[in-house]
């Protein structure tokens, strides 16, 4: 799409070495797939996308250069947020499970409440859970958010990319997960998927 725009935080060019999830020191659960979420009433509005659950796949520290993403059809604006959930938090019930996708923005959700610390995922934040450890029942997360403030026209993200260092090393991740936050300017459908054609309940 010749429209789409990437934005994100500045990025310096360099010798990264760019992977797809299971092939680097940065893991995310969410990687390939999509998540719509229909226009309500009221505009403008928030919404937020998760489930990016981050984590280190050799137990080594991970420190955030930068995010960035491509937008086809373009929010008002785009902020992203780390969640950490403790395993004190995870005992607590439901509403520390992941987000997926929900109306709202950290910590003011629509219809659910969401337990968990929210920071800015600006560079320099470090990842220090280690995979094995994510995988343990009850060992709690950090997930990556998208926060979008969205008006008539809705907001489309097709592609991300999380750039990052490991013992001084650049990498990159890319994930390919579509954020669609349906509204006049975004298509129906996505990848042969329909996303958008229905509407708040």
């Amino acid at each position: 799409m010749a429209s789409a725009l990437l934005v994100g935080w500045l990025y310096c060019r360099g010798l990264r070495v760019e992977h797809v999830n299971g092939e680097g020191p940065l893991q995310s659960d969410t990687a390939q797939g999509a998540t719509s979420v229909y226009a309500p009433a009221d505009v403008p509005w928030a919404v937020t996308f998760g489930s990016y659950l981050l984590c280190s796949t050799s137990g080594e520290p991970i420190v955030l250069d930068g995010i960035r993403y491509r937008s086809p059809v373009r929010p008002r604006s785009v902020s992203l947020k780390l969640r950490t959930v403790t395993p004190r938090m995870w005992k607590a019930g439901v509403d520390a499970g992941y987000l997926g996708a929900a109306l709202g923005e950290p910590p003011h959700f629509q219809k659910r409440k969401v337990l968990g610390r929210y920071e800015d995922a600006r560079a320099g934040r470090r990842i220090t859970q280690s995979c094995a450890d994510q995988d343990r029942e009850g060992a709690g997360y950090t997930e990556l958010l998208f926060v979008l403030d969205v008006g008539e026209a809705g907001g489309f993200i097709d592609a991300a990319w999380i750039d990052y260092r490991v013992g001084g090393k650049p990498y990159t991740l890319r994930l390919d997960w579509k954020m669609v936050a349906c509204g006049a300017k975004v298509p129906d459908t996505v990848d042969g998927v329909v996303m958008c054609d229905g509407e708040q309940s």
